[in-house]
């Protein structure tokens, strides 16, 4: 068993204490084929109508069904919407705590024809401060889990007095952000504000200067999700996780099922780069789904392992080369360390798969690295840099090579197209590598690489020099 899947069977029953915002969506679908002739809008036959739990309810749902103990403690209404949310959660398995003196939070999606017309929102944004008795509680379960989930939905759950009760656990804390509580956030172990949050709460206009504000100011860890632009981790490094959605349908709960994922890959033990990689994973099979949806263990488990028949042996490389020739794709080779994941690995990757139909990114090893670069290299391991370049939709299969040049693998595999990183002209690369394409009629593309965007360069910069 590697490590990934040591993981991610260690989701099963670990304890994550879920806090915020809990909410009640309720969706009517119907069919569309008239327009009001009262107003302008269309008229929704309803066909359809059901309810999911939403907000810290739909964090709370994703840790369940990722195999994680769920307890949530948040706050409803003596109202109709209360009864619908606990037998949800109960259906669910989850552990709940709920102060019903408040109104409950409820979205409802009016939907047509498979596309949302309207939303109406029931909500009254108020503080809310729990019972002593609660807080005893609280603290409790707080002591018992192995994560603490704040969700905030800037509905009144998250308020100073909360924090400072649980501060002496903010070194287990994930927090699902708002902009205008980021005060409270300081020192928490982890922030995961989306693109437009992050520019909010830091002031500036560019993803990668917020995340490194953010990160120093409010001195924790950061993770920015950016949609189909995937995520951005700043942490000891800065590191890029591209979108693992092959299709994005609906990004209604998507962050929740992110924070959640999170919780539980670091609470089994895992690197805070293999979690964020994890949950985007998991991030890509909840956008594909309509509505909010709750991911489920054997998913994620399926989805990710179904990249690894990405990564190659050499005799399987070779049966694909000749499958795929057979069928008259164009076959394209690049190669390097990718250490440090960056925005300009992943423009050339793409560029590269322009030139041809099936790409093959050769994977400097752990061992040729050292010998390239020196005893500090490489940062991430083979396995964890293999395990991100398969998860990209662009990216067809990765071979790990121990050699320091690519020479026996262009003679053996005679790609159409090799193309190559760098500076470089037709007469300044490696001419033995020229002689072997062009003597089987193949083609080099040459792609420079983006100024100022390389692993060396990132970590001199994390060094201070």
């Amino acid at each position: 068993m590697n490590k990934i899947e040591q993981i991610l069977s260690n989701f099963i029953g670990k304890k994550i204490l879920v806090i915020g915002d809990l909410m009640l969506d309720k969706y009517v679908e119907g069919e569309v084929s008239r327009v009001s002739p009262e107003a302008p809008v269309p008229v929704v036959k309803v066909e359809r109508e059901f309810f999911e739990l939403g907000g810290a309810g739909n964090v709370a749902s994703n840790v369940a069904s990722l195999g994680g103990k769920a307890i949530l403690f948040s706050f409803a209404g003596k109202d109709d919407g209360i009864n619908v949310v606990k037998n949800l959660l109960r259906e669910k398995g989850i552990e709940f705590f709920i102060d019903e003196n408040y109104a409950t939070l409820q979205k409802t999606r009016i939907i047509g024809r498979g596309q949302q017309i309207v939303r109406v929102d029931r909500e009254k944004i108020c503080e809310k401060i729990f019972n002593e008795e609660t807080k005893k509680l609280l603290l409790e379960k707080a002591r018992e889990c192995d994560i603490i989930i704040i969700s905030d939905y800037a509905k009144g759950s998250i308020t100073k007095d909360l924090i400072e009760f649980l501060s002496v656990y903010k070194s287990k804390m994930i927090v699902d952000p708002k902009p205008s509580n980021q005060h409270l956030y300081k020192k928490v172990y982890l922030i995961t504000p989306n693109e437009k949050e992050s520019l909010e709460m830091s002031g500036f206009s560019e993803v990668n200067k917020a995340g490194e504000m953010l990160k120093m100011e409010l001195n924790s860890h950061i993770l920015i999700t950016k949609g189909r632009d995937g995520m951005t981790l700043f942490s000891d490094s800065r590191m890029e996780i591209p979108t693992y959605a092959q299709e994005v349908f609906d990004v209604s709960g998507a962050g929740d099922t992110v924070i959640a994922t999170l919780a539980l890959a670091i609470a089994a033990g895992s690197s805070l780069e293999e979690a964020s990689i994890i949950a985007n994973h998991a991030a890509g099979i909840a956008v594909g789904k309509k509505g909010t949806y709750s991911v489920k263990h054997k998913e994620l488990v399926d989805k990710i392992f179904s990249g690894e028949k990405k990564v190659v042996s050499l005799q399987e490389l070779k049966e694909i080369v000749v499958e795929n020739r057979r069928k008259g794709k164009r076959i394209v080779w690049t190669n390097g360390c990718f250490d440090i994941l960056h925005a300009g690995h992943i423009k050339y990757l793409k560029k590269a798969k322009e030139f041809g139909d099936i790409l093959i990114v050769g994977l400097n090893s752990d061992d040729s690295i050292r010998k390239l670069k020196g005893p500090t290299r490489p940062v991430q391991l083979e396995a964890e840099r293999a395990e991100i370049l398969s998860s990209m939709e662009f990216v067809d299969y990765v071979y790990i090579f121990s050699e320091l040049n690519t020479e026996k693998y262009l003679i053996e595999l005679q790609p159409d197209v090799y193309v190559k990183g760098g500076n470089y002209n037709i007469d300044t690369i490696n001419q033995i590598e020229r002689k072997i394409v062009e003597g089987y009629d193949g083609k080099i593309a040459l792609v420079s690489f983006i100024e100022g965007r390389s692993t060396t360069h990132i970590i001199e910069k994390i060094k201070g020099n």
